[in-house]
């Protein structure tokens, strides 16, 4: 979740004032990823192992630097796709723009809560009262999921002190002993427990949250239109990478090592594990109303969208024709 309704007015009118053709190079396909992440290993698993080229696409990955940048690539003109939180789709349509979710990327909410206390919390979230939990900065998915957490279970916004800071410092605090508790994704979960910290919640352990649409591939009505084609090659190839994380674990955690070669490879191999068993890559890219509707329920609660409008609903924003085909194609 992001706090970007002003910038997104002006990526509207950007992708509206900009003209640009994508008949050129029929096959040759831009995706634009928000970060390098581990929550999109099936993207880059279906380049490395070819599946983009076996289906036919040649796909070029390039990385905005945050999902704002991504998405104004795709209305700009300068990318076909986004990878990232697709909850712009609904904001672009709120402010009178294009958008689709063509294809699930991570179907689960994959945010852990870590502290050095190893008691665990799952059960029992009374137990976060007074303590310092340190977030990312309101309205943050971070933030909001734990803010959430604490009015569904009852309690007010100072039940825990939540300390907001820059997102990718949200460990910062913790290790430092200035916060009891921190949440994060992957793989700062992974590093954080080397340095003798433990897991004492899982959002995607809860029912409640799983499944939830938290990292998808979005582009425009236009061009999902216009390229059919294409675009269903591409998702043919993140069905296929999607299987292949699950069926040959190794080899996928050989991509993630050669996409974060900094990181330390037992760090690697864990955080792959965790987001396995999490459920967070999905088997199948379609994304269901069900993890819609979750993503969405979050995004009303931080006050990005109104869930309630037909511009949030699943029937506006999810495209599944392309996905269905995949997953049918691999069956």
């Amino acid at each position: 979740m992001f706090n970007y309704k002003a910038i997104i007015t002006t990526a509207v009118m950007l992708g509206a004032s900009v003209s640009f053709s994508h008949a050129e190079a029929a096959k040759t396909v831009r995706i634009n990823q928000a970060f390098q992440s581990l929550l999109y290993l099936p993207l880059y698993v279906a380049r490395d192992k070819g599946f983009f080229e076996e289906a036919g696409v040649d796909v070029k990955i390039t990385t905005g630097g945050g999902a704002v940048q991504s998405w104004s690539a795709v209305l700009g003109g300068s990318a076909d796709f986004s990878i990232h939180d697709p909850v712009f789709i609904p904001i672009s349509k709120a402010k009178g723009g294009p958008g689709v979710v063509v294809a699930a990327i991570q179907d689960a909410p994959a945010v852990w809560i870590v502290g050095k206390d190893a008691t665990n919390l799952q059960d029992d979230v009374s137990l976060f009262k007074d303590k310092i939990v340190t977030t990312m900065p309101e309205p943050d998915s971070t933030w909001a999921f734990f803010s959430y957490l604490m009015q569904s279970n009852d309690f007010s916004k100072d039940y825990a002190k939540i300390n907001q800071v820059g997102v990718g410092n949200e460990m910062a605090p913790l290790l430092a002993g200035r916060s009891d508790y921190a949440l994060g994704t992957e793989p700062q979960i992974s590093q954080v427990e080397t340095e003798g910290m433990n897991v004492v919640y899982s959002f995607s352990a809860d029912p409640d949250w799983y499944p939830f649409a938290f990292s998808a591939l979005l582009s425009t009505e236009d061009y999902v239109t216009n390229h059919a084609d294409e675009t269903q090659r591409v998702v043919n190839a993140l069905q296929r990478a999607s299987e292949y994380i699950y069926t040959n674990t190794d080899d996928a955690v050989k991509v993630a090592q050669d996409a974060f070669p900094d990181l330390d490879k037992a760090v690697v191999e864990k955080a792959v594990q965790r987001e396995l068993d999490a459920r967070a890559y999905p088997k199948e890219v379609t994304v269901s109303e069900k993890s819609w509707e979750n993503a969405m329920r979050i995004a009303d609660f931080v006050g990005i969208i109104d869930k309630d409008a037909d511009t949030s609903s699943y029937a506006s924003n999810v495209n599944t024709e392309f996905a269905k085909n995949a997953v049918g194609q691999a069956e």
